[in-house]
């Protein structure tokens, strides 16, 4: 007997029937639990960006991906000359060399700095460059440059640095320091401990703080005025790095001071650095130009000399600076970067505000006189100065145009008095390194009698280079 399996038409009508009404009354069923299981799951477990709105993305994560690029590691190197003795036959090549050859032990030490302006020009703190033979500009992306040291305020713990960039640089933009709020979120780059690019966060804890500690390169008792404090660590790699605000605004520069400070960080405002900006960049003493008017950070004329080419133009106490030769000037830093590319007999046309009037003006340029480095050394600080010979370059290895030997030290002179000998090889002045008697002369012109200033020299007694540093009070 076989059965007839074949269904009929109205067989399969009815089959269809019931599928439908069972998947009609299951339909509930499936919602609801598609819902429970939605609930369950993670969100965008395979998506590939982020959802918009994405928490994690936060300012501070915001504010470093902006910076991170104008953050640069600094690697300095400072070449001592030690003493030899018969063992370093067995534990270096010296017995290649002979023992009347010098060798030198090399120092290094690692910090942070920051472009400060497309051209190249960097700020890190004095201590991290100082006594430096060579330093060196390290970039995220492994781009190296030599670096020159401009200038350096010891007094405030700064240091202003030039590379050479084929291409404009990423820049960290100047905030202010007389708004900070206690409390308000702060973010510190830096590469503490050799490790690039590293981010710590904290807030400030009080403002205005004197600290005072001994420098450990000359023992000298050393204040510093007006810091910053924050909870947010400053190792000593994270030195001349950015301290920013959640704006990604330059607040401070950090300062690594203290090594007894656990959980503790100090940084410089950043009204120090615009306060003492123009004078680290010198635009008009380095080009040799007479302008006669100087600026705030809100870019207002504060002072206008008398008989100068800013007063003949009409400018006068209270305009406000907008714009140089069509450049629209975003800081007081900017006006003085500027000024680095003009020569004298050039012509300026200066926008300027006042009391909502606007109006442009020309300055010409005229050229400052050059003062005479050699007799102003003499007759200030009793040193007669000359070229550093090629010889004695080579043994202290550095170049030969970056100082200048002292070749005569006047009796009872301020030089003197401080113990400088001749035979000293001098190499900073003023906080500026001197390479002539003209750059000299551009120091001491402005130097008044009794005034102090900075010195540093190299000298070589037996087989030992010393580096040292004083202040030197000019007569």
């Amino acid at each position: 007997m076989k059965f007839n399996i074949q269904p009929t038409y109205e067989n399969m009508l009815q089959a269809r029937s019931r599928v439908r009404a069972v998947l009609i009354l299951s339909l509930p069923v499936l919602l609801i639990c598609a819902g429970l299981i939605s609930g369950l799951w993670p969100q965008n477990v395979f998506a590939d960006e982020p959802a918009a709105g994405n928490p994690r993305r936060t300012p501070i994560v915001d504010v470093f991906e902006r910076t991170h690029d104008a953050v640069v590691n600094i690697s300095s190197t400072q070449l001592v000359k030690v003493r030899r003795s018969p063992f370093d036959l067995f534990f270096d090549d010296s017995w290649d060399r002979g023992f009347d050859q010098p060798r030198y032990k090399k120092l290094s030490s690692v910090g942070s700095g920051f472009v400060i302006h497309p051209s190249g020009y960097i700020i890190t703190n004095a201590h991290v460059v100082n006594r430096a033979s060579d330093v060196k500009i390290i970039f995220d992306d492994e781009r190296q440059y030599d670096a020159e040291i401009v200038a350096a305020d010891h007094e405030h713990d700064l240091a202003l640095l030039k590379i050479n960039s084929p291409s404009p640089l990423p820049t960290i933009h100047l905030g202010r320091s007389d708004d900070l709020l206690i409390g308000e979120t702060v973010i510190a780059i830096g590469n503490p401990l050799g490790f690039q690019h590293s981010l710590t966060t904290g807030v400030i804890s009080a403002t205005q703080r004197d600290l005072q500690f001994t420098d450990p390169n000359n023992g000298k008792e050393v204040t510093y005025a007006g810091l910053i404090q924050t909870d947010a660590p400053i190792n000593p790699g994270n030195s001349g790095g950015p301290l920013l605000n959640i704006l990604g605004e330059l607040i401070g520069i950090n300062t690594a001071i203290r090594g007894d400070a656990q959980n503790i960080g100090f940084a410089i405002p950043v009204q120090t650095l615009r306060d003492f900006l123009p004078v680290m960049l010198r635009s008009e003493i380095k080009n040799r130009l007479l302008l006669g008017f100087s600026i705030n950070a809100e870019r207002e004329v504060v002072e206008v000399w008398d008989d100068s080419p800013a007063a003949q133009a009409g400018i006068v106490v209270g305009d406000r600076l907008t714009r140089l030769n069509q450049i629209t000037l975003s800081s007081d830093a900017e006006f003085y970067f500027e000024l680095l590319r003009y020569k004298p007999g050039q012509t300026l046309t200066l926008d300027l505000q006042h009391e909502q009037q606007e109006r442009s003006v020309q300055i010409k340029l005229l050229d400052r006189p050059r003062p005479d480095g050699g007799q102003l050394a003499w007759s200030k600080l009793g040193l007669r100065l000359e070229p550093l010979p090629d010889e004695l370059a080579k043994t202290l290895r550095i170049h030969s145009a970056s100082a200048l030997l002292i070749k005569e030290v006047e009796k009872n002179s301020p030089a003197e008095r401080i113990g400088i000998v001749a035979g000293d090889v001098l190499t900073l002045l003023g906080g500026f390194y001197v390479s002539n008697l003209d750059e000299v002369g551009q120091i001491l012109e402005s130097i008044n009698s009794g005034e102090k200033l900075s010195i540093a020299i190299l000298r070589i007694e037996g087989n030992i280079l010393y580096r040292d540093g004083a202040n030197i009070t000019a007569r």
